[in-house]
């Protein structure tokens, strides 16, 4: 079973910091998986970052949505996805359980 992951930023919370403008010290993420076969799972968070390297400090106007998930980090990421993946197999194996109601005679 191939799941895909698909990463969005909801926002970035931000204010100014150590002499540098629009700091992001936020990120609002989300994590939609599907597996292909009607099974989906979203996974919402926030992530406080520490404090800029000034020397490498990306002003927020020229932010891409790629910089800031690089942010998050790939072991950060595969933990929520490995997460989500989790969730979505525990609602296959649920679906294929045997259950019921009633008596046997």
């Amino acid at each position: 079973m191939a799941i895909s992951h698909t990463w969005d930023i909801n926002s970035l919370e931000y204010a100014d910091a150590a002499g540098l403008a629009s700091v992001v010290n936020q990120v609002n993420w989300v994590c939609f998986s599907d597996d292909g076969a009607g099974h989906t799972w979203q996974n919402f968070g926030s992530t406080r970052l520490e404090a800029p390297d000034t020397d490498t400090f990306e002003e927020y106007a020229l932010l891409t949505k790629t910089d800031v998930l690089s942010w998050l980090g790939d072991n950060f990421r595969t933990g929520v996805e490995d997460v989500n993946e989790a969730a979505i197999q525990k609602l296959i194996d649920a679906e294929n359980a045997a259950f019921g109601v009633g008596v046997p005679w």
